[in-house]
């Protein structure tokens, strides 16, 4: 695997992947899993303030751990990280010598691959 220089907006990484798209993708998954994590942390918190205050009896159905759907708040924050277009290098930051790729494409790409992600656990059960 080679090594890339990822940036775009707020965005830097440098990331190992087979090609430059793959690294584009890397670079998006990672900052859009950051922020979903962030999120479930938060959320996480909430929950457990609720049920320390014991506003309500929780159900059986608020438990249930089955693979969902990336939740759309972090994903749009994420996302929002990026510019337009996402510069690639094998040279170091700066430089686009790989290309630069729109960022709605790898955003279009990483939605799929999440899509297929998401169907193969519902089959696992």
């Amino acid at each position: 695997m080679a090594k890339f220089y990822i940036e775009s907006g707020n965005v830097s990484f440098v990331v190992c992947a087979n090609d430059a798209e793959g690294a584009a993708l890397w670079a998006m998954h990672r900052t859009i899993d950051d922020k979903v994590c962030q999120y479930e942390d938060e959320a996480e918190v909430r929950a457990q303030l609720v049920d320390d205050a014991m506003l309500f009896e929780p159900s059986d159905h608020d438990n249930q751990d089955v693979p969902g759907n990336v939740p759309l708040e972090p994903m749009l924050e994420g996302l929002s990280e990026f510019g337009e277009t996402i510069k690639i290098s094998q040279r170091g930051f700066g430089r686009d010598d790989q290309g630069c790729i729109d960022t709605e494409e790898v955003f279009r790409q990483w939605r799929q691959l999440m899509t297929a992600m998401d169907r193969l656990f519902d089959q696992m059960g």
